[in-house]
């Protein structure tokens, strides 16, 4: 019922009840009617609860070495659900020193969420990032998405252009950005969804700081990207959206393609034409979802010219293939292919909110290349793991994964399921 239909309904019950009661007058009747004590019934107010949660902090990552600290997580909760999460982190590093980091979640609505993070190392190693979401921004069917960075790693590594490239090559540099994006998505049909994305970056590329690795330059001096560059790239995409959830999926099916472009006659450094398609299933193989069968395909196509190397296609790292590091291999083209068995083990409250505990076990399996002529099923690489996550539906989840590749063994903590 609209308000205007409400105060109409409102006006004709008092106008009623003058009628009644100037009839009854009239009539002289005087019939006492006992009016009706209404019970208050007091609505409690939903009380926001504040508890600390002290995590360990074990990362190995083939990039930056081993990394041991703790996280206090100072988590509120309101009426079961999160409302924010401060967590301060301390962590040490042989090759990054000792760092603080401080990341704040809020959660002010169902469909809002935003996130600061700030961090520092001794080894001058620095990023500070925001993120905003918000699903329903101005109207019902268009949402937005924005983030913005401001980074320097001096991990950073590059072993040559190509999916054999060898781990020999190995080289050092430090990479400092500035990016930002900003995504507006409208549901044009029934779960068929619409979206432009408009993005920044700059990049500047300096000596390695690792004494007992190659800098970039004297190994690679003619790879394009040394210099600085700078891009201003949109992407248009459609996507066929059926998922239960947007972040902690149990069902459904999500499948997308993309278009990204950027070009040196409108503020950009290079020419890039880079074409996509992704598709991630959810199969839950019972009825209350506690194991869930998810998948995910990545193809990749990529052309240009002076496309520097970080700007290729690549895969490594904790969300594509876990078992390497971030940027192991660079090319034109990507294909990969990611399975995952979610088990959930374990669901308790902490406070009012509902916690689950999941374990997985994963495969990974993807190659770049250059051409589809030279396209080879034999070199793809492939990644066995496990991981354990710790998920509050609908809001975050906190994962650590253990993969092991043909290089080697790597541990990723992070945030978000890697797809």
């Amino acid at each position: 019922m609209d308000k205007r239909n409400a105060l109409w309904l409102f006006i004709l019950c008092w106008l009623n009840l003058f009628l009644n009661t100037y009839a009854q007058e009239r009539n002289k009747e005087t019939v006492e009617t006992p009016i009706p004590v209404k019970e208050t019934v007091e609505t409690p107010i939903p009380v926001e609860e504040t508890f600390g949660v002290p995590i360990p902090v074990v990362g190995i990552d083939p990039n930056e070495g081993s990394t041991l600290g703790v996280i206090l997580a100072v988590v509120s909760e309101n009426d079961g659900r999160l409302s924010s999460i401060v967590a301060p982190v301390a962590t040490t590093n042989k090759l990054l020193g000792y760092s603080f980091d401080l990341n704040y979640f809020g959660f002010p609505s169902p469909d809002v969420t935003y996130q600061l993070f700030f961090s520092h190392t001794t080894e001058n190693f620095w990023e500070y990032s925001a993120e905003y979401h918000n699903h329903h921004c101005i109207q019902d069917f268009l949402a937005f998405s924005g983030k913005f960075s401001f980074k320097r790693r001096p991990s950073s590594r590059f072993y040559g252009i190509g999916q054999n490239s060898k781990e020999d090559n190995e080289t050092n540099y430090t990479l400092r950005e500035v990016e930002g994006s900003a995504m507006f998505k409208a549901e044009m049909l029934k779960n068929v969804y619409a979206s432009i994305t408009l993005m920044g970056k700059r990049s500047w590329l300096r000596p390695g700081t690792m004494e007992d690795v190659a800098s970039l330059e004297e190994k690679f001096p003619d790879v394009q990207g040394i210099d600085s560059d700078y891009s201003l790239p949109m992407e248009f995409a459609v996507e066929y959206d059926t998922r239960n959830s947007k972040l902690t999926p149990t069902a459904g099916l999500d499948i997308r393609a993309f278009f990204r472009i950027a070009d040196e006659s409108f503020l950009s450094s290079f020419n890039l034409r880079r074409y996509g398609a992704m598709g991630k299933i959810y199969i839950p193989l019972d009825s209350d979802a506690q194991f869930v069968t998810a998948g995910r395909c990545v193809v990749e196509y990529l052309e240009g010219d002076n496309i520097p190397f970080y700007e290729m296609s690549s895969l490594g790292g904790g969300n594509t293939l876990r078992g390497f590091g971030e940027g192991r291999f660079y090319d034109k083209h990507r294909m990969l292919y990611n399975v995952e068995e979610r088990i959930r083990c374990l669901r308790f409250a902490v406070g009012e909110i509902s916690l689950d505990i999941e374990t997985t076990l994963f495969v990974d399996i993807g190659q770049v290349f250059n051409s589809f002529r030279k396209f080879d099923y034999r070199d793809f690489e492939v990644v066995f793991g496990a991981g354990l996550r710790m998920v509050v539906r609908e809001q975050i989840v906190a994962k650590v994964d253990i993969g092991y590749g043909s290089e080697g063994s790597a541990i990723y903590a992070g945030l978000h399921y890697p797809f």
